[in-house]
Parts: C-alpha cells; sequence; structure tokens
C-alpha cells in the first residue's frame, strides 16, 4: 500500500483510509472482518466518530483491533467530536454543536475510553459550533494535546474561510469534506487550494457518492437521478477502457490531485475494501481525468463557469 504524509506531520498514512461510519451492532462481526482485512492490505488509518452509532463504532474499531492483535503504534486513529444528538449528554434535549474547551475534554476523553487507547493521532471538530470563538475551540484543542490526549488536529465539514479562521490559533493537520465525481464543492469552492495553501491533507467523505458511483441506486429525485445515472454510465465506460473498476477509477480520479487527497473508504465488506486498495498504485492520465471532470460537473470548462449550487447542511 502507497504511503502519503498526513499534512506536516511525520505520520506516514495508507493512501486510502477505513471510514468507520459502517460499524454497527448489527454488523460488528462483518466490519471487525473488514477492519482486519484493511490492516492486512496495507490500510493503517481508521477514522471515526462519537456520533457514530451513539459511540459504539468507536467501541467496535477498537475491539477489532485488538482482537486482530494489532498494535496500537502501528495504525494512526482519527475521530471526530463537537456535534451533540440528544440523549449523549443531559445538558443538550436538541441537536447542537459544541466545539468549548470544556466540551472538547469530556468528548475526547469519553472517545479515548470507547476505542480502549491512550491517545487520538487526529482529531477533528465534525461541524462548525457558531457559538465558540475559533481561539476558543484552538485553545481546547492545544489543552488536549498538551496533555498528550490527542497528537494533531483537524477539521471536519468547514467553509474555506471557517478554516482560516481556526487556522490563525492552532496548526490544522487536514480536512475533512464531501468529496467526489457526483460531489465537486471542495475544487469549485477553493477548499482544496485552501487545503493545500495551508498543507494540509484532504480526507474525503463519501468518495463513492453512498455507493452511487459503485452502482447503488439513487435515492434522490429524478432530475438527480438522471444525473447521477448519466455520470455512472460514463465512468463505467471510461473505467472498461483502461481495464478497471469504476470504483477503483472514481478512487484514483480523487488520489491524483496535489497536496494529498485520502479517500475515506466506509464498509463493513472485506470484498469492497480490497477492491478499493488496489486503487492506490492506478494513475490516470491527465487527459483523461479532465474527461472525468467535465463528465462529473455536467458541462465542459472553463472553470469560472459554476454549474451547481452548494448548500452545506450543518
Amino acid at each position: 500500500m502507497r504511503k502519503v504524509k498526513l499534512g506536516s506531520t511525520d505520520l506516514e498514512v495508507s493512501a486510502i483510509a477505513y471510514g468507520g461510519m459502517s460499524l454497527t451492532p448489527e454488523r460488528a462481526k462483518e466490519g471487525a472482518a473488514a477492519v482486519a482485512a484493511a490492516f492486512e492490505l496495507g490500510i493503517n488509518f481508521y477514522d471515526t466518530a462519537d456520533v457514530y452509532g451513539g459511540g459504539e463504532a468507536e467501541r467496535i474499531l477498537g475491539q477489532a483491533l485488538r482482537d486482530a492483535g494489532i498494535a496500537r503504534e502501528q495504525v494512526v486513529i482519527a475521530s471526530k467530536c463537537g456535534i451533540v444528538f440528544p440523549g449523549m449528554v443531559p445538558a443538550y434535549q436538541r441537536k447542537a454543536y459544541d466545539l468549548s474547551p470544556s466540551y472538547l475534554k469530556q468528548s475526547c476523553e469519553a472517545s479515548l475510553q470507547r476505542l480502549g487507547v491512550e491517545y487520538l493521532d487526529l482529531y477533528q471538530p465534525h461541524r462548525v459550533d457558531y457559538l465558540t470563538h475559533p481561539e476558543e475551540t484552538a485553545r481546547g484543542l492545544e489543552q488536549l494535546r498538551q496533555e498528550g490526549k490527542i497528537r494533531h488536529a483537524g477539521v471536519s465539514n468547514h467553509t474555506a474561510d471557517e478554516i482560516r479562521a481556526l487556522a490563525q490559533f492552532t496548526r490544522l493537520e487536514s480536512l475533512q469534506t464531501q468529496f467526489s465525481l457526483l460531489h465537486l464543492e471542495p475544487l469549485e469552492t477553493g477548499l482544496t487550494a485552501v487545503c493545500c495553501q495551508h498543507q494540509m491533507s484532504v480526507l474525503c467523505w463519501s468518495p463513492l457518492h453512498r455507493g452511487v458511483l459503485a452502482g447503488a441506486k439513487s435515492d434522490h429525485g429524478d432530475w438527480q437521478q438522471q444525473r447521477e445515472a448519466g455520470v455512472v454510465a460514463q465512468l463505467a465506460q471510461i473505467a472498461k477502457q483502461l481495464s478497471l473498476t469504476p470504483i477503483q477509477l472514481a478512487l484514483a480520479w480523487l488520489m491524483q490531485l496535489p497536496g494529498g487527497v485520502i479517500p475515506l473508504v466506509g464498509t463493513a465488506d472485506a470484498v469492497h475494501v480490497a477492491e478499493a486498495a488496489a486503487a492506490t498504485d492506478i494513475t490516470v492520465e491527465r487527459d483523461d481525468w479532465y474527461e472525468l471532470m467535465v463528465i462529473g460537473r455536467g458541462r465542459p470548462m472553463p472553470w469560472g463557469q459554476r454549474p451547481y449550487a452548494y448548500l452545506k447542511e450543518r
């Protein structure tokens, strides 16, 4: 498995990361097998979050790593914090966001306990908390770093301006964001450019657009289904010409971007993990790369023509 640097750190992580959102109690056995299979394929980067399955995803990941005999120092573990669903803590009866230093500490310690580890390699505010000043969030992250509970900090689902605001007060090593041939917002809004500027890795969640690029049926309305079906059909045609699967081509397209783009493959199926891992050695010709970009956009360049307006759900 090809390795890449995580941001400006000395951590060498696999070019594809394992996303732990699909680790649920209902599929714990399959999920544990997928976690072990990912490590055998050379994946050493595992991402999860405190809200995945109400914390169960963290417990399953930690247990799966121990059951597979994988030592803590052999893997890079990332988690996320800041989204508070009803029932998570007594203070909140509604969904909210909290990136205050006190909540960061509480959330981090709970994640460490569920995972069964003493530190996180990467800790990421999951969404922006509008009621906490970025300097305060940075102070909370720095306190956790000084206590040895986290090694590095990143962010998830932040805009370019939100990244700049927080980066004034603390070092950020990564941005986790939705990114795929069917969701081009990071390219079209300058997110990837800001990450290059700050030497931050881009971690792509839903790199296969909820499985649609792998052949799953779209669950959107008619116009979106038509758009997605058209992109999938053209992707499959080019993949066939290149003797690849659509999954491999869609992931290789992402990983070819400069600055360090790492897809998060979230599946409880070990076979799908193996198919994705094979994409790390693929290079897409520049001509084909831009053809896929045009297919994903739904209209040709130049760049100034923005075909879609992306609205980020908070």
